[in-house]
């Protein structure tokens, strides 16, 4: 074999490596990995105990009591943040680090309210909540 056609054989083989490679990360979904996994999972959580959350207080609600006013306020934005944050985490959108500068103040702001109900077992879960989505946004926020 000719110094010309072995690189060229070696050039072959390195090009079909390379395909193989890639259409193996295709087909195993490795080929676009989620880089903000574990921020879109404390945020689809604080979206589930924040809405556990605003089922209580409309409950306070319509039992004529609006104690919980400040916190239905704070959790609605929460829910709705992070639902935002979880969809833009999930697509690995550019501009996940800016909304979770956002988010984790939204999170932050709500853990108060949770705080000031802390034998309300709904409340104590969407505060432990907030902490830990603020936490993982403070990881990535820019």
């Amino acid at each position: 074999m000719q110094r010309r056609e072995f690189i060229a054989a070696v050039g072959t083989a390195a090009a079909l490596a390379g395909t193989s490679q890639a259409f193996a990360q295709v087909e195993s979904g490795d080929m676009h990995p989620p880089k903000y996994t574990a921020l879109e999972k404390a945020a689809i959580h604080c979206v589930a105990t924040g809405n556990d959350c605003l089922r209580h207080c409309f409950g306070m609600f319509m039992m004529k009591d609006t104690s919980m006013a400040e916190c239905a306020d704070s959790v609605f934005q929460l829910v709705s943040t992070c639902n935002s944050l979880a969809a833009m985490a999930a697509i690995n959108s550019a501009h996940t680090g800016h909304l979770a500068k956002v988010v984790e103040m939204v999170c932050n702001d709500c853990k108060k309210q949770c705080d000031k109900f802390p034998k309300i077992d709904v409340c104590k879960a969407c505060g432990e909540s907030c902490q830990k989505c603020a936490e993982e946004c403070r990881k990535i926020a820019a």
